[in-house]
């Protein structure tokens, strides 16, 4: 079973791994979305990660990751699931226009709400940042949304320190009382990547990689990070295979000495190094879910081991001597 964590900004303890939902209702059809949504219940799994643009990218246009859940959750009767959700993405056909301001994310809350057929949504983030609009804006129309009763919790999604920080400071000492936490990218790949480039690594398309100052602020708040790209696409099993069949691919310095980390615990302990990669986001010393999509009931096995994992896995950071 998917064991659950405690942190100080939830009412209520969380699954140790999240499912992304990015592809179900749109990308795989309904008897396969509702078939993963199925086994992640039984397992004991009651995190679910979707957004407003999940699904929009299909034929039909329409957020068609939340009305899958939704529609799950009311066919299956289910009330006990922590849905994460996001507002404010850019259209995909202007993805020039920043939609960070209020009208968007109140607009996207009540298709969100309707879709997924709850009257209050868990956990809301702002999907993308948009630096030119002050911090205080932002956290003054997702706080509304908190005091209004829609939404249990707000958060920010690939926001960089500086404006989580400032985010925080604004809402003082009781910030846990509305804001959850930061959904931001982060894989021990990544970390890797970070490590050769000197500790920071830009994002792309808006998006926010998880650094060296956000780890520290993460450490410093006790702030939750919901690690979105958690395994970086199965990178490691991927790149081994590639290695074993002698495919000439290169692999970076950090990489290369984790690989091999990787396999003498897989050695050790039988579990594959994906698993044992996406573990480390628990076992890191930084309070955290990773958010994992799948394509496979038997991808969610690994959930298991995942979420099982005890050992300290820190000294896997390339970042620990930067």
């Amino acid at each position: 079973m998917i064991r659950k964590i405690k942190f100080d900004s939830y009412p209520e303890p969380l699954s140790a791994v999240c499912l992304g939902c990015g592809r179900l209702g749109g990308d795989y059809d309904e008897e396969r979305s509702f078939a993963l949504l199925d086994r992640y219940y039984a397992m004991g799994g009651r995190f679910l990660d979707t957004a407003n643009c999940y699904g929009r990218w299909t034929g039909s246009g329409l957020n068609e990751s939340e009305r899958c859940i939704g529609r799950w959750l009311k066919a299956r009767q289910v009330t006990d699931m922590v849905v994460t959700s996001k507002c404010c993405h850019y259209a995909f056909d202007a993805h020039d226009k920043s939609r960070v301001d209020r009208e968007s994310a109140m607009a996207d809350l009540e298709d969100s709400r309707r879709a997924l057929g709850l009257d209050t949504i868990p956990i809301y983030l702002t999907h993308r940042d948009n630096p030119s609009v002050d911090i205080r804006v932002i956290v003054d129309f997702l706080a509304e949304m908190v005091r209004s009763g829609k939404v249990l919790r707000f958060g920010l999604s690939n926001y960089k320190a500086d404006r989580v920080r400032g985010a925080l400071d604004y809402l003082g000492d009781d910030w846990r009382e509305l804001m959850v936490g930061v959904s931001n990218e982060w894989s021990l790949h990544e970390e890797c990547l970070a490590a050769d480039a000197g500790g920071e690594l830009e994002g792309h398309d808006g998006m926010v990689r998880t650094g060296l100052a956000l780890r520290a602020l993460h450490r410093e708040k006790n702030l939750p990070l919901f690690a979105f790209s958690s395994t970086a696409g199965g990178y490691y099993a991927k790149i081994q295979n590639r290695l074993r069949t002698g495919d000439g691919v290169k692999i970076g310095k950090s990489d290369a000495q984790v690989l091999r980390k990787l396999n003498a615990l897989s050695e050790k302990t039988g579990a594959a190094p994906v698993p044992i990669s996406l573990a480390y986001l628990l076992r890191a010393g930084i309070p955290a879910v990773p958010i994992s999509a799948v394509s496979s009931e038997k991808q969610l096995e690994d959930f298991e081991t995942v979420s099982a994992w005890e050992d300290d896995l820190s000294d896997l950071s390339p970042l620990a001597g930067i």
